[in-house]
């Protein structure tokens, strides 16, 4: 597995943000035998998905349909996978890695993973709300909270 990371502010330069992830999946020690890989990069300028899952294989698909398809190959579709803020985390692929038997995992390495999860999920559902305070207020009215205004 190789991972990379990069980070930066948000644009009010208040809370440290994810500018680009990758995780890749390997079959060897020099990541040429590749099996996927997971990435995100933030305001994609090439009109791909932000979040997205790329395959490396062949397609009996791909052959079928033939021309532009079949010459880039499957390893250059972009998969979506989820929204800048309800997008794929390392756990997912920590989970697809041992659910699909690719790697041994340790006894209760399913328990292990999911505060990480977790805690990722409420720091993007925190972001999500600050983009979008007014669903956030709507619904909570339509819950039946009282909102005001801080002070």
């Amino acid at each position: 597995m190789d991972l990379s990371f990069r980070f930066c502010y948000d644009p009010e330069g208040e809370y440290l943000t994810v500018l680009s992830t990758f995780v890749g999946v390997y079959g060897d020690a020099e990541g040429e035998d590749r099996l996927c890989h997971f990435d995100y990069e933030r305001n994609k300028a090439d009109g791909y998905p932000e979040a997205h899952i790329q395959v490396y294989g062949a397609s009996s698909v791909l052959e079928k349909w033939g021309g532009n398809l079949l010459e880039r190959g499957l390893h250059r579709l972009h998969f979506p996978a989820g929204h800048r803020r309800f997008r794929w985390c390392l756990e997912d692929v920590i989970e697809f890695v041992a659910r699909e038997g690719i790697a041994d995992a340790k006894p209760g390495w399913a328990e292990a993973i999911e505060p990480g999860r977790r805690r990722f999920h409420q720091m993007q559902l925190k972001a999500a709300i600050r983009r979008d305070m007014d669903t956030a207020i709507a619904y909570l009215r339509e819950e039946g909270y009282t909102i005001a205004p801080p002070q």
